[in-house]
């Protein structure tokens, strides 16, 4: 099994989500998209969220804006007690 490194700050987010819209083997693309993915359904996926809307860069607003659409559908299922 295949051990992951998750980001541990805004700016390594950021700088994954830059070079995603670069090009790249389709093999590394794929597991920095795994990695965003699991970044956007963690519990700091809302706070992420906000933290990317305002950075001045497009693909950095619209991931942060994928983030609030991924979190409002994976989050609705979870009931709260």
């Amino acid at each position: 099994m295949e051990s992951r490194i998750y980001p541990s700050s805004l700016e390594e987010v950021i700088t994954l989500v830059k070079r995603l819209y670069q090009p790249g083997s389709p093999q590394l693309l794929s597991q920095i998209q795994e990695t965003l993915q699991a970044v956007q359904r963690s519990q700091d996926g809302w706070k992420l969220a906000d933290s990317l809307l305002a950075i001045d860069d497009q693909y950095v607003q619209f991931f942060g804006a994928l983030t609030f659409t991924v979190k409002l559908n994976s989050d609705r299922s979870i009931q709260p007690h």
